[in-house]
């Protein structure tokens, strides 16, 4: 392997730390030396529950993908050989280097601009043809993967559906909302970032709406408002509407193997981010539609996996889908999520990433 100076190792971590995460909680760490470069799983992926670690997986493709792009900058190319999880202990892949020109992708130079937006409204225009055929065109040498445009009326109507259905049982299901609540930040207040977790401010709501949600944190209480069907008003504006009022509403499937899709899954995700990044469009992400419709989706009732499933089955899917995404236009965030110090992803020795 070509050597790795302290400099290269210093840019790929970064990369690393830019990549998006479920809930902005990373769940890899870096392993690099001279002559390495491993990625590990952390604990939390690793004893993850299905549903979780589906979402663990697609953060780990869009690390491989960081990772890749800025190594071609730095005149490195990185190829990996993946472990399946928990195969090989917290290993998830070795990468091969080799030293070849530099190139510049535009794409690597919008890794640290790349971020979620949760503003209610994204507007127009929609994006003209051409640049619809640069996002499809990211699945070119990703084998497998499949990007799915909602635009279309009917599309959009059954989207919506079950978008909606996903995000209703997020606040009727206990299991689920725990998931959900556990990954607010709620003790950073809400003016201020967090570097983990999600800062309560990220979210987006009006000043109205926050002291509710605070309250919904509690099980008890959301349970009791369910009572009277708040669940689905609440999916409705969480996930529906924001939705609909989007310009563009996208789908991201993959084929084969379910963990190697998810991989594969989460490094077109990655591209067509930083892809609508360069665009100057806002980007937001909705993960529970397509998640639980996978086989094995932990706490999701069998019949709303199944219907989930036959819903993207009409909708033309290929593959499983593992991600929807909205792009339009909007005011940057009013604020975003923190990121970690590069060094808590860096391990510097073997012992240090199978300690964790």
């Amino acid at each position: 392997m070509s050597e790795l100076t302290p400099e290269h190792i210093q840019a790929l971590v970064a990369a690393v730390v830019a990549a998006p995460s479920a809930d902005n909680r990373h769940v890899v760490r870096m392993e690099a030396t001279a002559d390495s470069l491993r990625l590990f799983a952390t604990p939390d992926l690793l004893n993850a529950p299905s549903s979780r670690r589906m979402l663990g997986l697609l953060s780990v493709g869009a690390v491989t993908e960081n990772l890749i792009l800025r190594a071609r900058r730095l005149g490195l190319q990185l190829e990996p050989r993946w472990h399946a999880l928990g195969v090989a202990g917290p290993v998830l892949a070795d990468f091969t280097c080799h030293r070849v020109p530099a190139v510049e992708n535009p794409l690597e130079g919008a890794i640290e601009l790349r971020h979620t937006n949760r503003r209610l409204r994204f507007s127009g225009p929609r994006l003209p043809p051409m640049a619809q055929a640069q996002l499809s065109a990211e699945c070119a040498d990703l084998p497998g993967t499949h990007l799915l445009c909602l635009d279309e009326p009917e599309r959009r109507r059954g989207a919506l559906r079950l978008v909606r259905w996903a995000e209703t049982e997020r606040f009727r299901n206990q299991q689920l909302h725990r998931e959900m609540f556990d990954s607010i930040r709620f003790d950073v207040g809400w003016h201020r970032t967090a570097n983990e977790g999600l800062s309560p401010g990220s979210l987006e709501l009006p000043l109205l709406e926050r002291p509710a949600f605070s309250l919904l944190r509690h099980w008890k209480v959301q349970r009791a408002l369910n009572l009277v069907g708040a669940h689905h008003f609440i999916g409705f504006r969480a996930a529906d509407l924001p939705c609909r009022l989007a310009p563009h509403l996208c789908a991201i499937s993959a084929e084969g193997d379910l963990e190697a899709a998810a991989v594969s899954a989460g490094r077109l995700l990655q591209r067509v981010w930083l892809r609508a990044t360069l665009m100057g469009l806002s980007f937001q992400v909705f993960a529970a539609s397509a998640i639980y419709a996978l086989d094995g989706s932990t706490a999701v009732p069998p019949d709303l996996r199944r219907r989930l499933a036959s819903g993207w089955q009409d909708l033309g899917a290929r593959g499983k889908p593992f991600i929807v995404f909205r792009m339009g236009h909007a005011k940057a965030p009013s604020l975003r999520a923190g990121r970690p110090l590069p060094c808590s992803l860096l391990k510097t020795t073997h012992e240090e990433a199978t300690r964790d």
